[in-house]
């Protein structure tokens, strides 16, 4: 009996551990990325953050290039795919780490040290790659996948890949990659009723997979896949389904009769199937993008017809816009950032403050440490030196006046007499 009391106050810390750490994180921010009307060669991706605290958003960059595929967060780094190009950007100054070109690039999955991409048109095989992500060196290159390959997710040791194949396939596949050294080990034929397999998710076990409706279709298809005993189960719902959103807690969220709709995983059964509804499907204005913030429960969505215009929304759950975002045409590819930082790397959040956050007229910046500040910098996102002003006795507490500065997202950078250096993002407004 101790042993079972022990177990479950055991069980108890954990999720109250678990808890409070999420609890405690927040949307830092959302990255946009639009990849431009097709008609102007002219018109390339551009990228922005959308701060959701303070509603600002910075533009910070372009890729020489057009469409964007997908765009992933993965810590400090951000990944994405566009057109013929895989470009990693440092989230801390906005600024590009390294590109490669690629061919047919689609969606992404980071593992361990591995980056996953799946291939599409034009490319005719080989539809996944493995990088290294940090240096973006070609590791392998599975050729075994028999089509096109879209979305990926990790589950127990194992890389799960919809293989939808190309626009003439009739059905869909589910191939499986060791997770470890990214090999394949086999691939499943979901038959006809997997068509369009393209986001796949975990849930009770199951790897659960959203068919993206065929055009000229009136249902759609969820598929479940139990990878132990390899069982297949096909479920069929009036609705035609675009995008799979985010499984949280048992529902999915989807973009359904091109609104934004869920699903109950449990008794696979529609709960709601326009949360949000269609933009103007009609008028040839559909949702580009929408990904879910599962701690604050909101929607953020864009919308385009691809040729004239973009917009962002936020939607909560109720399916009231709550607030809007800027963003390009064609802006299809969106990304949560959850990191809580105050300063730019994890192991100098405390050692400074500043407020106010963002800042109009002069920040304050507080010592939070025991060591001297020697040194305070201010540059630009670009890494241009804007402020700089050195010290020969200790303090505490500094004012700067930053008012003539022109509004942007600017990084602090605090140096101190044992060599440390602490580095904080800040906003002018």
């Amino acid at each position: 009996m101790s042993f079972l009391r022990s177990l479950f106050f055991s069980v108890l810390l954990v999720f109250f551990i678990s808890f409070s750490a999420k609890s405690q994180q927040n949307l830092h921010q959302l990255i946009v990325v639009s990849g431009g009307a097709f008609s102007n060669p002219n018109d390339f991706v551009s990228l922005s953050a959308y701060y959701p605290t303070t509603t600002f958003q910075n533009n910070f960059g372009e890729i020489l290039t057009q469409a964007v595929q997908h765009a992933v967060v993965d810590g400090e780094r951000l990944y994405v795919t566009a057109t013929d190009s895989l470009i990693v950007f440092d989230l801390n100054n906005y600024q590009k780490l390294s590109a490669i070109p690629i061919s047919g690039p689609r969606k992404m999955l980071v593992d361990g040290d591995f980056l996953y991409v799946s291939i599409q048109y034009p490319e005719i095989q080989d539809f996944v790659r493995v990088y290294n992500k940090h240096s973006l060196e070609l590791i392998s290159v599975i050729t075994q996948i028999s089509g096109e390959a879209a979305g990926m997710i990790n589950y127990d040791g194992k890389i799960f890949v919809a293989v939808p194949g190309d626009w003439t396939s009739l059905v869909g596949k589910l191939a499986i990659l060791n997770a470890s050294n990214g090999s394949f080990i086999e691939e499943i034929n979901l038959e006809g009723l997997g068509i369009g397999i393209h986001d796949l998710f975990i849930y009770n076990g199951n790897v659960v997979t959203v068919n993206r409706s065929p055009w000229g279709s009136v249902s759609g298809i969820l598929t479940f896949f139990n990878p132990i005993s390899k069982q297949v189960d096909h479920y069929t719902f009036p609705y035609t389904f675009g995008k799979g959103i985010a499984v949280h807690n048992n529902i999915l969220y989807l973009v359904m009769n091109n609104g934004i709709g869920s699903i109950d995983l449990n008794t696979r059964l529609v709960v709601n199937p326009s949360i949000v509804s269609d933009p103007g499907s009609a008028n040839f204005v559909y949702f580009a993008d929408v990904v879910y913030d599962d701690i604050s429960n909101l929607f953020y969505a864009t919308t385009t017809d691809y040729f004239s215009f973009g917009a962002g929304h936020v939607f909560n759950l109720s399916g009231v816009q709550i607030a809007n975002f800027t963003a390009g045409i064609s802006p299809e590819a969106l990304a949560l950032d959850f990191r809580n930082v105050s300063g730019l790397n994890a192991q100098d959040k405390n050692l400074v403050s500043v407020y106010p956050n963002p800042v109009q007229e002069r920040i304050n910046l507080r010592n939070e440490s025991s060591d001297a500040i020697l040194e305070i910098q201010i540059t630009s996102i670009s890494g241009k030196n804007v402020f700089q002003k050195t010290f020969t006795n200790s303090v505490e507490n500094e004012d700067i006046v930053v008012s003539e500065l022109s509004n942007g997202v600017y990084i602090l950078v605090v140096s101190f007499e044992n060599g440390k250096k602490s580095r904080v993002k800040f906003v002018k407004q």
